[in-house]
């Protein structure tokens, strides 16, 4: 029972991390291409809140129901599939604290513009290229990690099957 329970734990946990953080990241594209501060204001003020509260706690929830996952069903943490996993998500994770601070920096540049009036500085969009890009990878490495989970393969192991 504690199995099945962690197991559905940690695919909630999947469920809010990828939901969360694919929403927050369409819904900043979607604003900034807007080019409208107060809009880009205001749903940068939500994406880093849930980013921070919902989104960064699901990752680590991840982690901890993952972890136990694999002691119970007495998996070593070398097993091919699960190291590649883990050195995926960690490699995710990387990326997602610069995220973070990237939005909080996109918060305050689209704030900046509505509290002066003026439009976005070329700084906004600077930053916006270096959040776009490390999110395209971000959500990369999530669809791998979600794929060697469903198929308990590794990368070498799926292009090895196909050719």
């Amino acid at each position: 029972m504690l199995y099945l329970g962690l197991k559905y734990a940690h695919i909630i946990a999947a469920i809010f991390l990828f939901g969360f953080g694919m929403g927050s990241y369409l819904y900043l594209i979607a604003a900034s291409r807007t080019a409208n501060p107060l809009v880009i204001a205001h749903v940068a003020r939500m994406v880093v809140r849930f980013d921070t509260w919902i989104t960064t706690p699901a990752g680590f929830l991840q982690i901890l129901t993952g972890y136990g996952l694999v002691k119970l069903s007495g998996l070593p943490l070398t097993t091919e599939w699960v190291l590649t996993a883990l050195v995926i998500f960690l490699c995710t994770g990387a990326l997602w604290l610069p995220v973070l601070v990237l939005q909080k920096r996109l918060h305050g540049l689209a704030l900046s513009a509505v509290e002066t009036g003026q439009g976005l500085a070329d700084e906004y969009h600077a930053i916006y290229q270096k959040w776009f890009w490390m999110g395209v990878l971000g959500f990369l490495g999530m669809f791998v990690i979600v794929l060697i989970m469903v198929t308990r393969m590794t990368p070498g192991q799926w292009v090895a099957m196909v050719g």
